[in-house]
């Protein structure tokens, strides 16, 4: 039976080392893709930040259990049971709405995440990996993300990792009597999201010096304002000699900072690195070396209590809209759960009538003219079931004996057997005119039809 899932790994399950082998790039998402398209029918949308990488699926347990099994073959390791998650239905759903509005990341109301499910939803509508449950969810997780800043105070101040990354080094720097860096030479390292976030609270705090390097010199490049330095990829380890605090936010597969490229440092006081790559882009054995500092972002989540303390109310006001939307999409859903099958009841009762009397009549007909009466009745069967498939759709089930409703158009549109229809009797008019007077109001509401509706109706 089909379900919503959310299940995966992220920063409240999982360390740095067990995140960073299941990380997906935009390439590895594709490729699962692909895979899972090709066997699978159920609505997969994956999800990969520094923080977290998940899967959002509506379907079944096995299909919940092949996506672990693709993400494992992946990673080239076993799925880690003890480490990861796994949401269902309204939990799920939930899941889906709070890590979409900044509620489940690591620094509590980190607004970047809305941009990053928002990248991941177009990978998996290019993909062909998601339907109709799925487009709902994720079109009302971004309402919800959109009232939480419009109508909260949630996203206010510093709410990214980067800007996290930036108040430690701060403090850091701050027990030296370097007060808002002054005097500080910083390089950052990256030119994606996280590289940019870092610059701009850098900037606003003046370092004495800041230099920008990247493997692709033209994407920093873009990045660099004047009196900033541009340093070739290949002389950052000499950049970093010239340094007191470095930023990494790159997505090597591996670190591009190693033990063996650091020179040995003399002096009072360490050089600062802070590692915001999953996996990681600093190699943890600089740490260790005489001289040197390396905060990963398992460190950075740790300074991250005055921050998200702030933010608690907040936080409550962000989660009852949350709760607003998780409401709606619920009623959504088993409103369309309620309605598909009547509807293909419908359906397919006027189109086995539709066959029946074509087939009753071929025979007056020619080739061309049962093709074109075929065209033609489909087109009327069609047009008169567009109105009222409409209207069922948009009917409000709170509104009116909902489920009731449904049951009286199954019995009105079912097609019955042939010993249900030999043992039909219909009674005399004047006997269903006084049943009628004795049965409850009819749960539908005659209303008439609307401009917008006889337009969709002749779309239809």
């Amino acid at each position: 039976m089909r379900g919503f899932h959310a299940f995966g790994l992220n920063h409240e399950t999982a360390s740095v080392r067990v995140r960073e082998a299941f990380a997906l790039d935009q390439e590895a998402k594709r490729r699962l893709y692909a895979t899972w398209r090709a066997a699978r029918e159920g609505e997969l949308m994956l999800v990969s930040t520094c923080n977290r990488t998940e899967a959002y699926l509506y379907g079944t347990d096995e299909e919940v259990r092949a996506v672990r099994a693709l993400l494992s073959q992946h990673a080239g390791r076993p799925w880690p049971d003890k480490e990861s998650f796994h949401f269902q239905d309204e939990a799920a759903l939930r899941h889906v709405l709070e890590v979409t509005c900044g509620l489940r990341s690591q620094v509590l109301g980190d607004a970047q995440i809305f941009s990053q499910i928002k990248e991941d939803y177009r990978l998996a509508v290019e993909a062909g990996s998601v339907g109709t449950a799925m487009h709902r969810l994720l079109h009302s997780a971004f309402r919800a993300a959109k009232r939480v800043a419009s109508e909260t105070t949630l996203h206010q101040g510093t709410t990214s990792v980067a800007g996290v990354a930036i108040q430690a080094a701060c403090q850091h720097f701050a027990r030296r009597g370097q007060p808002g860096l002054e005097g500080v030479r910083v390089l950052v390292a990256g030119a994606g999201e996280m590289a940019r976030l870092a610059l701009e609270a850098l900037r606003g705090l003046a370092p004495a010096t800041l230099m920008l390097t990247n493997r692709t010199r033209s994407r920093v490049a873009e990045l660099a304002q004047p009196g900033e330095l541009v340093v070739p990829w290949a002389q950052r380890a000499q950049a970093v000699a010239q340094c007191d605090l470095v930023i990494v936010a790159t997505s090597a597969p591996e670190p591009v900072l190693t033990a063996d490229m650091m020179p040995p440092r003399c002096g009072e006081h360490p050089l600062l690195l802070i590692d915001l790559s999953i996996p990681r882009n600093v190699d943890p054995a600089i740490d260790r070396l005489p001289g040197y500092q390396v905060l990963d972002l398992d460190a950075i989540k740790a300074r991250q209590a005055a921050v998200e303390a702030r933010r608690r109310q907040a936080a409550q006001q962000a989660r009852q809209i949350c709760e607003e939307l998780l409401h709606e999409f619920v009623t959504w859903y088993f409103h369309q759960q309620a309605l598909q099958p009547v509807i293909q009841t419908i359906r397919d009762t006027f189109e086995a009538i539709r066959q029946q009397e074509i087939e009753r009549h071929h025979r007056r007909f020619s080739e061309i003219d049962r093709e074109e009466l075929d065209r033609l009745t489909r087109s009327i069967m069609q047009k008169l079931l567009a109105i009222p498939i409409v209207r069922l759709k948009s009917i409000d089930p709170d509104s009116i004996d909902f489920v009731r409703g449904i049951q009286l158009l199954a019995q009105l549109f079912s097609r019955p057997s042939c010993e249900e229809a030999r043992a039909a009797q219909l009674p005399e008019p004047s006997v269903l005119l006084e049943r009628a007077r004795a049965q409850e109001p009819c749960p539908f509401v005659t209303l008439p039809v609307t401009r917008t509706e006889r337009s969709e109706a002749n779309h239809g």
